[in-house]
């Protein structure tokens, strides 16, 4: 239909019409044909089944949105078992071939908590929890509710109940991550290890370079002015960057540990967790900015946090160390900070950590030199 304008606009101009407009874009409309059941408990699956429709052109997209759970789908019809307790309003749009969405229209489910009557005590220990360079501990849980469970560390998904061998070179806090009944469980234990050439380090504590360090937009337009990761009221995305003097460090340095303190944080706007995915570290070669934007294709991430809790809890993390030992004898050391799940959550709403100019993280850094 809109191939046929330009003609149109020919034979009108030919019959001497001194104009043609083009035609509007009508906006596309939404509805949901069903969402089943509308009350259920926690881990049954809900089924949501959604059209649309547009009168001078195709639909495109979709969104599925819950004010509890976030995004939940970019597909017409979809199933799931992970809605967390409570009373969910459903936004539900469409988008259509020219880019254009539809106003939301909104459903409502009931999600009741589960058999409550056996309570679940999690565990997760380490034994021993002290060793020598070299040694190994085992690390043991216990979760028999959970209906995913995650370890940090790169040890990666687990089983409701296991062991694993490892072996740190340094002193580290494990983070088991369950999702028990639609809630999150955290539990953490640590390693210490001790070993002669740690206590004959040096220590350096590094804040960020102000006029070098900011955040960059979505849109590839970058600032120095503030510390900011989340996303606009636009739907643009945020990633926060931080550059450290690291010209101090002697050229023959061994980073022994480097721990990253996040936890000056303030929330200026909404929460970014858990609609966001958890916020992740990269290195980021210093003075190649050049409006980069990171995706969700970015790899190697040399720390993760998936919670407020983990940002309130500073420890030591062997991805920034080797990260750091790579760059002994640079005089910078700049990584960036992004959330895993994609740009936005396309609510609308500002969801951003941000950290004032008095309030930088703080990079503390161990290490041993013949200097």
């Amino acid at each position: 239909m809109n191939r046929a304008l330009p003609i149109v606009c020919a034979l009108l101009i030919l019959a001497g019409s001194l104009s043609c407009s083009p035609q509007t874009n009508e906006p596309p409309e939404a509805y949901i044909a069903s969402v089943s059941p509308t009350e259920t408990t926690a881990g049954e699956t809900v089924t949501f089944v959604g059209e649309g429709t547009d009168t001078d052109g195709t639909i495109a997209g979709y969104r599925w949105r819950s004010d509890l759970d976030g995004v939940l789908s970019q597909l017409p019809t979809f199933e799931t078992d992970s809605l967390s307790v409570g009373v969910h309003v459903i936004d539900f749009m469409v988008q259509d071939n020219t880019g254009a969405w539809s106003d939301k229209v909104q459903g409502s489910v009931k999600v009741l908590p589960g058999d409550t009557s056996i309570t679940v005590i999690p565990v997760f220990t380490v034994s021993p929890s002290t060793i020598e360079a070299g040694e190994s501990a085992t690390l043991s849980w216990s979760i028999p509710d959970a209906t995913s469970i995650s370890i940090n560390e790169g040890i990666g998904t687990v089983s409701a109940s296991g062991s694993t061998s490892v072996t740190p070179d340094e002193t580290t806090t494990y983070i088991l991550t369950a999702t028990v009944g639609g809630s999150t469980v955290a539990l953490n234990t640590t390693v210490t290890v001790g070993t002669t050439v740690q206590q004959t380090g040096q220590t350096v504590t590094l804040t960020p370079e102000d006029e070098m360090s900011g955040y960059i937009r979505s849109s590839g337009v970058e600032r120095t002015i503030g510390m900011y990761v989340g996303d606009d009221d636009s739907d643009r995305g945020i990633q926060g960057f931080f550059t450290f003097d690291i010209s101090d460090i002697p050229d023959d340095a061994t980073i022994l540990r480097v721990t990253l303190d996040l936890s000056a944080y303030d929330l200026p706007y909404g929460p970014p967790f858990p609609e966001l995915g958890c916020l992740r570290a990269y290195v980021h070669e210093y003075d190649r900015l050049d409006g980069e934007y990171f995706t969700k294709d970015a790899t190697d991430p040399i720390g993760e946090w998936c919670d407020l809790d983990a940002l309130d809890m500073p420890m030591a993390q062997t991805g920034f160390r080797d990260a750091l030992l790579d760059e002994v004898g640079e005089n910078r050391f700049q990584f960036r900070l992004q959330f895993s799940d994609g740009e936005s959550d396309f609510d609308g709403v500002r969801d951003m950590l941000h950290w004032e100019r008095d309030n930088l993280p703080t990079l503390t850094v161990e290490y041993s030199s013949d200097d």
